[in-house]
């Protein structure tokens, strides 16, 4: 917890941030509406985002919400903040950026004006504040494969500095470590809400996850519900590199077994799937 002065001087960031550099809403349903800072260093909730927080809103009981709780990956705090919001009390919240936890401190006091969830640095479990057993663990990983060194050859040329290479590729080697690991972090009841991006090669993930010795047979994995999303290049640094993205997702395809479709007018929808871990029978047995 921080304390009084801590907590003020956050406060008056907060307020000083909205003020120089404004805030958007988000809007998860039944009533949660969440104020937070623009940032140019934290990705804004992208629609994916959005419908990992509408299943939450509409999925968890206060059962559920009385558990122990981590957001992993938590970027602007936006879910761990919804999670308070439903009525959760015991919430972790991790992000590997620096940055992105003290704005997911900031938004949480310009909603809530105090703070009470456990916000740390760290990647995946080897923050401190991970190092326990969680009822409930969501997870919104990177969303691409890993780049060719064709990709960031090319990329490279293109000096595009806007590009945030890290927190957008790489998402099935985080998404395998995350579910590599996740045997050890849940209780024998509990389980992981995890958001995974058809560009990573999901199969490929979970049939590599399956082969593991000590883990494969240790985790059961159930689709919850699937969406369909269009490939939008926001940035100026992203549409110039749009002709390297396009060629280097084919070659995904070829290679990884990552799955998308393009429409006649070129456009390249995508699926985000939420996907629910839970451990298997034998092992929850053991663990109770």
């Amino acid at each position: 917890m921080l304390g009084i002065s801590q907590r003020d001087r956050i406060g008056t960031e907060a307020a000083e941030a909205i003020a120089a550099e404004g805030s958007y809403e988000v809007y998860f349903g039944m009533g949660h509406v969440l104020r937070l800072l623009n940032r140019p260093d934290v990705f804004k909730v992208s629609p994916a985002g959005m419908s990992l927080g509408d299943f939450l809103v509409r999925d968890l009981t206060q059962d559920d919400l009385r558990g122990s709780l981590l957001d992993m990956g938590t970027g602007s705090g936006a879910l761990a903040i919804l999670l308070r919001g439903l009525g959760a009390h015991d919430i972790t919240a991790t992000d590997i950026s620096a940055s992105a936890v003290k704005t997911a401190m900031e938004n949480e006091l310009l909603n809530f004006g105090d703070q009470r969830i456990s916000f740390g640095e760290g990647s995946l479990f080897d923050g401190p504040r991970t190092k326990r057993r969680f009822d409930l663990i969501v997870f919104n990983p990177p969303g691409w494969h890993s780049p060719s060194e064709e990709c960031r050859e090319e990329l490279k040329r293109q000096n595009l500095r806007g590009l945030n290479l890290s927190a957008m590729f790489s998402g099935e080697k985080v998404a395998f470590d995350f579910l590599r690991q996740l045997p050890h972090h849940l209780t024998s009841n509990g389980r992981a809400i995890v958001g995974l991006n058809s560009m990573i090669g999901i199969r490929s993930v979970l049939s590599r996850i399956r082969e593991l010795d000590g883990v494969g047979d240790a985790l059961e994995f159930k689709l919850i519900e699937r969406h369909t999303f269009p490939l939008f290049f926001y940035s100026g640094d992203w549409r110039e590199s749009r002709d390297i993205l396009l060629t280097e997702f084919h070659r995904w395809r070829d290679r990884h077994g990552i799955a998308f479709s393009v429409s006649d007018d070129g456009t390249l929808y995508w699926s985000y799937e939420v996907i629910e871990c839970r451990l298997a029978a034998k092992f929850r047995e053991v663990r109770a």
